[in-house]
């Protein structure tokens, strides 16, 4: 699974990101890092817009005492390397239905649905049901017990 995983299309989801920033999370904060580096090297990682607003947020509540605000917005523009997928009023609707079929909460849908429209093979993110399959198409990973 590791090389198909490390291969593939993959939709990081925020705690990822939240993760590199965390020094109470030390194992966490080095896979996430390595992720990172990985999927922007190999152009393989996908976001949303949506995982910029909540890590931004995020940031400010919970970390703005470790991540200046020079920092966090000079992060945010590293951000653009990613081709963040906007999103849409049509892809909130779409997300809607995955709400209706998986009960999925709102925002989570939204995530879950950009990685379907990015075409991913892997949703990555330690918030969701293990190995779950959507649409038999995106398989749910949590890369903090993958790797």
């Amino acid at each position: 699974m590791k090389d198909k995983f490390f291969h593939s299309i993959c939709y990081l989801d925020t705690n990822i990101f939240v993760y590199m920033h965390d020094e109470n999370e030390a194992e966490k904060k080095d896979i996430s890092n390595y992720l990172y580096k990985l999927f922007l090297q190999t152009g393989n990682g996908r976001i949303s817009i949506q995982v910029i607003s909540e890590w931004r947020n995020i940031m400010i509540k919970k970390f703005s005492m470790i991540v200046s605000k020079e920092a966090r917005r000079n992060f945010i523009r590293l951000f653009e390397a990613w081709e963040p997928l906007v999103i849409t009023p049509e892809l909130i609707l779409k997300s809607d239905k995955l709400c209706d079929h998986y009960n999925f909460s709102p925002y989570d849908a939204i995530h879950i649905q950009c990685a379907l429209e990015q075409n991913c093979q892997f949703f990555l993110s330690e918030d969701f049901q293990e190995r779950l399959i959507v649409n038999n198409k995106l398989t749910i990973i949590n890369p903090y017990n993958s790797i």
